[in-house]
């Protein structure tokens, strides 16, 4: 009589274990599973960024030959100035227009490069996710590009305040000058950037 009871209390146990033993191997699971849909959306966001950065850089190419096509209309006045090319103020990132800039059947009162850049604004807008531009010419023969569009996941601009995060997410941040005499971000806030630089070709 005794030997049965104890027999039925060790199966009680391993039931109890096997139990145990299931419940952890669902955690496990579940966490596994977990991982698996976090690396996912992480991949899917990474290659939304790509593709969005492949297209501002052939969107920046494609200003480039525009500029080459127009090599007189690009030059600086002689007197000193800005390039046809170049917004008014460095970081404008002005939005793209509905409607040209001025008639196109005057070549008179609307040169090609106003219509240039108002067509590839056009194309950067319509290309990227709330995209928009800024070009400032940087050298007497040379323009800063600087496309940005919409951020693809997380809104905040930085991470915490701590030192060591803000040292961290120092290299990321595009500013003016060499890291030591920053200005000013070229980036807007909650947008991702792309720089690159054309060279104005000589006439």
């Amino acid at each position: 009589m005794k030997c049965n009871r104890k027999n039925r209390s060790k199966r009680l146990a391993q039931q109890g274990i096997t139990l145990i033993e299931a419940l952890i191997s669902l955690l496990i699971l579940a966490l596994g599973v977990l991982g698996m849909v976090v690396g996912q959306a992480r991949m899917l966001v990474e290659t939304r960024t790509t593709n969005s950065r492949a297209t501002a850089i052939r969107l920046i190419a494609d200003l480039s030959e525009r500029i080459r096509m127009n090599a007189i209309g690009a030059q600086p006045p002689a007197s000193g100035g800005l390039s046809p090319y170049s917004d008014p103020q460095a970081g404008d990132f002005l939005p793209a227009q509905a409607t040209a800039p001025c008639d196109p059947t005057s070549t008179a009162t609307c040169p090609a490069a106003a219509l240039d850049v108002w067509a590839w604004r056009q194309e950067v807008a319509s290309s990227l996710m709330n995209g928009r531009a800024s070009i400032w010419q940087v050298s007497p023969q040379q323009l800063q590009v600087v496309v940005a569009w919409q951020l693809n996941e997380n809104a905040n601009t930085t991470l915490t305040a701590t030192s060591a995060d803000q040292q961290l997410a120092a290299p990321l941040q595009i500013t003016t000058g060499n890291g030591s005499t920053a200005t000013s971000n070229l980036c807007p806030d909650n947008a991702i950037c792309h720089v690159d630089f054309i060279d104005i070709p000589p006439v």
